[in-house]
């Protein structure tokens, strides 16, 4: 017997869908389920589909230029996963993957070449925020959680860049 069944819903080109679910998993896939279950809901007029991926959000709650709760722009908004575009740096993915493994979505991380993440506007202004070795220390902490680097173009760094050649 199943947990749960969403009756009647459709696919993103109108052809029936319903989904079986036992312990919290999808288990069955199909346009009708004739199966016992626990519980149904209707889905009627309702369009079924994969989980949502936003690749570009900042959701570490502990910045102040902007964020996101990631269960507020996630899974409340049938996104099942995000990647933070750089909020956090290297003196702070630490912290940032903690409060991530709290929340129901799926959070990644893009982690920002500037120690300090997304303070302040012109993050990367100063290029001695930049530290090889322990942006690559950070990598290889956290390799399920950081998915890659984040350097955030401004005006000002290809001021400073194009002043160094």
């Amino acid at each position: 017997m199943l947990d749960l069944i969403i009756k009647e819903g459709r696919t993103l080109t109108g052809e029936p869908l319903e989904v079986g679910i036992q312990s919290g998993k999808i288990v069955l896939i199909s346009s009708v389920i004739n199966e016992p279950s626990r519980s149904v809901i209707s889905a009627k007029e309702t369009i079924i589909s994969a989980g949502w991926i936003d690749s570009h959000v900042h959701c570490y709650e502990k910045m102040d230029l902007y964020y996101d709760f990631p269960d507020e722009i996630g899974i409340k908004k049938g996104v099942t996963t995000v990647i933070d575009a750089g909020t956090a740096g290297e003196k702070n993915i630490g912290d940032f993957y903690q409060l991530a493994q709290q929340a129901k979505t799926n959070v990644f991380a893009l982690m920002n070449i500037s120690e300090d993440g997304i303070v302040h506007q012109e993050e990367l202004a100063d290029l001695s925020k930049i530290n090889q070795e322990k942006n690559l220390a950070r990598l290889a902490q956290f390799p399920k959680f950081i998915v890659g680097i984040k350097a955030r173009m401004s005006k000002q760094l290809l001021v400073i860049m194009v002043s160094c050649h």
